[in-house]
Order: structure tokens, then C-alpha cells, then sequence
């Protein structure tokens, strides 16, 4: 392809930039991809036949300046009054961008030459991220919203000598994969069409915008749009793929794709309202984060539609209900929600602050969403999701409740992590049992350990984990399909149980762990507490061992035998007290050998991604089957009211006793 030169007017920042991209040729993309039935653009064909590309470029550029809509799209940037305080943030953020100190996956990296490389990896762990998320271009809106807010130049030129350069080494693959290549994975194709739409929408008032180089841009918009029709995947990825080809579509319809760009786009955003989202509202990766990506893509569309004056998608509206619900079901006491999978703790009330304006009949929505001056509280307490099998306990919707999750959830689509029948635990505005949580996609032990069982409250038989990544493969009708968990309630007491059945370590050994939680809400004299049961069988005579393992939040810890106390500070903690008298408890807190154990991630930031945390792990023996209780009593104002628990090994049994401070024991039974 034949290079280009354009040179950017103005006195100390004029430059000069050779374009080796976008693939394709000016006049192929006129003479293909521009729809000359538009008045404005029927010129075009007789500049191109004179070999007048510059005159042909002027006209295109001209129509396509007057069709951005910076005062709808950038409404938000025009209309406010930013304080002095907000301005000088502003620019401090846009002066760090235009130094190109640029950051991604919130690592900075400082690009001292003024030169990008695209394909750069400056991470110490040469986390595969970075690159591909450096081409998301965030930092391109901070200008953009700079520019509008200033008129300072400088946030320009440098915009167009970054995007040049990103033109010049990331050319569109003809053939690659979705996933191939460092700067057009679809995800991030599709992802940057919200954030370049509105950056040329701001930019394209400038002088230093030429008529070359806006034709340039838009070649590039085009092969964006070709590559995100023609290499879709699936799960959050397609979500974000067709709201970025739709994107295109509905803003650019002087593209000839964009008809059937438009109509392909929304055909598939229907489609996988049944195909991702489980009836009762959660997206089939069971990833609370990524149900909000979901979510949040669309929105993009529906909020798209109603700022270009068209008439929205009544299937978002009517298929976006249950998955904001999905996060008022799960929300912990302080208004966030328990972090499934690969997926984050979210903040509720900022969920809900959009889902009350798309549904103002709803007030459980309102009622988050104005941290409860309007609407009702959710006229539930506990429940299930019978479909995507996570529960949720709760002695009220107050600051202050006792909240627990139990996950009794299939494997779901992805970004899975090794955890069947993981148990988390807050209380009195702590939390308390905790879990491992997420960390950065690189192949590190901390990594390792986030997916694997050991990094949750479950148990892992003979030293091996958990193996249902081994053979899983998700089928269409598994969305259809319900959870393999039961769950009752009543005012005394809640039940759930589940089991998993896949087997253990690389070769799946069969040995079933069959948990039961209750959740023990008005026990006479006694604060709500919770009771796990879990029974492990294993087909054959040999003795097996087993770990059962309990991350608690940073606290003083004590152990003394089968029990351990969790001191969380202010009067709060934790009671834990085992039946089985040969069991062994260790704390494994903060361990590298002989395996990763006891372990938070802080996320990214150097090579000290990760923080100790007290993880007290049972050890001990069974053969044929077994039967462990654990009593979970949390306290505050230090009154803790349990002293002990026996029970009946054996696996049919289903009654327990619970010795208390007082002196008194009580005979429970979990079937009643």
C-alpha cells in the first residue's frame, strides 16, 4: 500500500506523520464502502474518475464533520460547569496524556520519546493484558473531553499523532482470530467504538483535522465495522463486539454495511438475552463482573438509540429487568455483592440508580439507589436462584445483618473458578469469611490459586482440587436447565443444600462432597448463626484425606483444637467450632510451599500483588464416608455464646449438639 504524508498545521507543534494505514486504499473505500445515493456525497465518483482523490476527500469530509453529533453524543462535556478545582484535574490527567504517559490495566508507562509502540509489553510479568487493552484508548477520551472543555490544541495533535501511529502498526488482519493479534482483538474493536465516536465528535471542529486525515479515520471506522461482522465469539465478548458494530451502524449510516451491520447486530443482541441470561436473571458466566459488562453493553445500545431520538429496543428494556435484580438478590449488607468467579464485588446502588430510571415502578430499585429515602426494601430475605443455584441468607436488609453465600452453581461458560459449594460470610458490618477472589490473567501461583478450590471455603479430597474444567463443555440447553441445589425457608430457619459430584485432581477420583448450610435465625437466646454439613463419600474402603478450608478477613486469629476464633475488631468476631475430635487445624496464612495457601489478591500494581490473610484449614482422614459439622457463630459486643459441637460421623446421621457458654447444650437436627 502506498505511504501518505499529512502535515498537522500550527507553529510549534507542526509535525510531519506517514501513514501506512488503514489497509485499505482511499479509492476502494469510496468506491466500495460510501454510499454516493447521499446528495452530499454524489461528487465522488467524478473527483475519483479525474484521479482527484483530495477533492474527493474534501466533499466526504465535509458531509461526514456535519453528521457526528458531538452535541448529543458529548451533550454531557458541553453542558457542564466545571469548577476550578475540576478543571485543573482535568488537566492534570490530559497533561500526563499529552506527555504520553499512558496507562492500561492501571499500570502506567511512560513513553519518553513521544513514540507509542502498540505492541509494547512493559509489565513486569509480561501480563498479555496490558498490550491488548492499550488499544481500548480510555486515555484518547480524557483528551477529547479536555478539548471540549478548554479548546486547548495540543489535546489534538497529540490525539491524531497517536491514532496515526496506531493506524501505522495495527493494520486490520485479513484472517486472524478473534482473539490473534495484540491491537484488534474484537473485544477491544468493539470496545473503543463508544470511546472513538465520542473522540471524533469533539476533535473534528479542529483545524489540524484534515480532510486526508478524517477519510483516514473512517477507513479505519469501516474496517472495524468488517472485522466485528465477520469474527464474532460469544458470552460478554459478542455483547461487546455488536454494540460496537451497532454502534457503527447507527451512527455512520453513510457506510453501505451499516443497513445489514444494523440488522445483524440486533438480531444476535435479541438472541442472547435467551441464549446467556439463566431465567432467574444471572448471565451464564455466574461472574458478577461480567454480568455488569453485559448489562452495560446494553444499555449502550438502548441509551444510543434514545440519544439519536430513535425508538428503543423494547427487548433490552423488557431483558434487562431480572439482571439488575440479580444484584439486589446478592447484595452484602454494606450494599456491594459477594465476588463470584472471576467477577468483582459491585456497588448496588449505582446499579440501581440506572435500573430506577429504566423501571420507575420499581421500588426495591429506588429504594438501593437513594440508600433507602425511597421506595421499599426487597419484601424477601433469603433466597435462591434455582437456575444459576447461588443463595443468599440474610436476617435483614439493615447495615448491620448477617449475610452469607452459599454457591451451589453449575460450572457456567467461563471465567470459572474451581469453587462448588464455596460458603462467604458477613456480619455486623465485617466481613468475615472471606474467599480469594480475582487477580490479573497471567499463568502466576496467585493466578493459580484464585481459579483452584483451595482459594474457597469448600474442600479438597487426597490434596487434589476440584476437576470440573477437565470435561465440562457447556451445551445451549444447559441454560434452560436447573441448578442441582434445594433451598427452604421459614422464619426460624433457612436450608440449602448441593453437592459436587465431578470428581477430584487431573484424573476426576469419584468422591462426593454433599454440603448442607443452615441458617439458624431465632434460636432462643442466641444471635442468627450458621451450620455447615458436609459429608464426603468415596466408592471404595481405602482411607482418603481431606481439607476443609476457611479464609477469614484480617483478624487476630486463635485456634485451640477443633475450634478458632476470628478477633475482627469492635466487639466483632467469629466462632468456629468443628464436631470431629480427630480433625487437625493449622492457619496457613500466607504460604508459598508446599503449595499457594492463605492468600488475598490487592490485583496489579508490582510484583507484591497479594496480602496474607488468616486461613485456618482442617485436616483429617475418612474411609467409605463422613460426616463433619461446623458451627459459624457470629458475635458482636464480644459475646460469644459457643463453646462447642458434637455430632455423629456417620453420614445418615442428621442431628448435633451445641454446647454454650451458659453451661447448656442444645439437640439440633438439620431435617427440622
Amino acid at each position: 500500500m502506498k505511504s501518505t504524508r499529512i502535515v498537522l498545521a500550527g507553529a510549534c507543534l507542526a509535525q510531519a506523520i506517514v501513514l501506512a494505514g488503514p489497509r485499505t486504499p482511499v479509492k476502494e473505500f469510496f468506491e466500495k464502502h460510501v454510499d454516493m445515493a447521499v446528495p452530499a456525497l454524489a461528487g465522488i465518483p467524478a473527483r475519483l474518475a479525474a484521479d482527484d482523490v483530495a477533492g474527493a476527500e474534501k466533499l466526504f469530509a465535509a458531509y461526514a464533520r456535519a453528521a457526528l453529533k458531538p452535541d448529543k453524543l458529548n451533550k454531557d462535556w458541553l453542558t457542564r460547569k466545571y469548577t476550578s478545582k475540576e478543571l485543573r484535574a482535568l488537566k492534570r490527567r490530559a497533561d500526563e496524556i499529552m506527555d504520553y504517559k499512558l496507562s492500561s490495566c492501571g499500570m502506567p508507562h511512560h513513553f519518553a520519546d513521544h513514540k507509542v509502540d502498540w505492541n509494547l509489553n512493559p509489565t513486569f510479568n509480561q501480563y498479555k493484558e496490558w498490550t491488548w487493552q492499550l488499544s481500548r484508548h480510555p486515555f484518547w477520551t480524557t483528551l477529547a473531553e479536555y478539548y471540549t472543555a478548554t479548546g486547548d490544541e495540543k489535546a489534538v495533535v497529540v490525539w491524531i499523532d497517536m491514532i496515526s501511529s496506531w493506524f501505522d502498526q495495527a493494520l486490520v488482519p485479513e484472517q486472524a482470530k478473534p482473539g490473534a493479534t495484540r491491537c484488534w482483538r474484537t473485544i477491544e474493536a468493539g470496545i473503543r467504538m463508544t470511546g472513538w465516536s465520542r473522540q471524533i465528535a469533539a476533535f473534528a471542529k479542529s483545524p489540524h483535522v484534515t480532510d486526508e486525515f478524517l477519510t483516514r479515520y473512517f477507513i479505519s471506522i469501516w474496517e472495524h465495522g468488517w472485522r466485528l461482522r465477520n469474527n464474532s465469539t460469544n458470552g460478554n465478548w459478542l455483547l461487546m463486539e455488536l454494540h460496537g458494530l451497532l454502534r457503527i451502524a447507527l451512527l455512520y449510516p453513510f457506510l453501505n454495511d451499516a443497513p445489514e451491520w444494523k440488522e445483524y447486530a440486533l438480531k444476535r443482541l435479541q438472541e442472547e438475552f435467551s441464549r446467556q441470561v439463566y431465567p432467574d436473571g444471572f448471565q451464564y458466566e455466574l461472574a458478577t463482573g461480567y454480568h455488569g459488562v453485559v448489562i452495560s453493553n446494553y444499555l449502550g445500545v438502548f441509551d444510543l438509540y434514545e440519544l439519536l431520538g430513535l425508538e428503543k429496543p423494547e427487548f433490552i428494556r423488557a431483558g434487562l429487568e431480572k439482571m439488575f435484580e440479580t444484584y439486589v438478590r446478592l447484595a452484602t449488607p454494606n450494599g456491594g455483592t459477594p465476588c463470584l468467579n472471576d467477577g468483582g464485588s459491585m456497588d448496588v446502588a449505582r446499579w440501581c440508580r440506572t435500573a430506577a430510571r429504566l423501571y420507575p415502578d420499581r421500588a426495591d430499585f429506588r429504594w438501593f439507589a437513594t440508600d433507602g429515602k425511597e421506595g421499599a426494601k426487597p419484601n424477601y430475605l433469603s433466597c435462591v436462584f434455582p437456575w444459576a443455584g447461588a443463595v443468599v441468607f440474610r436476617s435483614s436488609w439493615e447495615k448491620d445483618a448477617v449475610w452469607g453465600y452459599m454457591d451451589g452453581s453449575p460450572f457456567g461458560r467461563g471465567h470459572q473458578h474451581e469453587d462448588k459449594l464455596n460458603f462467604v460470610m458477613r456480619a455486623y458490618g465485617k466481613q468475615l469469611l472471606t474467599e480469594g477472589g480475582n487477580y490479573m490473567y497471567d499463568s502466576s501461583d496467585c493466578r493459580k490459586y484464585v481459579l483452584s478450590t483451595r482459594a474457597h471455603n469448600t474442600i479438597r479430597v487426597d490434596g487434589f482440587e476440584q476437576n470440573r474444567r477437565r470435561t465440562y463443555r457447556w451445551r445451549d440447553e444447559d441454560i434452560t436447565a436447573k441448578a442441582d441445589v434445594s433451598f427452604s425457608t421459614t422464619p426460624a430457619r433457612d436450608v440449602a443444600r448441593s453437592a459436587y459430584k465431578d470428581g477430584y485432581g487431573p484424573q476426576q477420583k469419584p468422591t462426593i462432597h454433599d454440603r448442607t448450610v443452615l441458617f439458624l435465625k431465632n434460636e432462643p437466646g442466641l444471635a442468627p448463626f450458621f451450620v455447615v454439613i458436609d459429608r464426603l463419600s468415596a466408592p471404595n474402603d481405602r482411607a482418603h484425606t481431606f481439607e476443609i478450608m476457611w479464609h477469614l478477613e484480617e483478624c487476630a486469629l486463635s485456634i485451640d483444637g477443633q475450634s478458632f476464633t476470628g478477633d475482627f475488631g469492635g466487639g466483632v468476631g467469629l466462632a468456629a467450632v468443628m464436631s470431629d475430635p480427630t480433625l487437625k487445624i493449622t492457619d496457613m496464612k500466607g504460604q508459598h510451599e508446599p503449595y499457594f495457601q492463605g492468600w488475598m489478591p490487592i490485583w496489579i500494581g508490582g510484583p507484591h500483588e497479594h496480602r496474607p490473610i488468616p486461613t485456618p484449614v482442617a485436616q483429617g482422614t475418612f474411609s467409605k464416608g463422613r460426616r463433619v459439622v461446623t458451627v459459624l457463630y457470629p458475635y458482636r459486643d464480644g459475646k460469644n455464646l459457643l463453646r462447642g459441637v458434637t455430632a455423629d460421623t456417620d453420614p445418615q446421621a442428621t442431628s448435633f449438639t451445641i454446647a454454650l457458654a451458659d453451661g447448656t447444650t442444645r439437640i439440633l437436627d438439620e431435617t427440622r
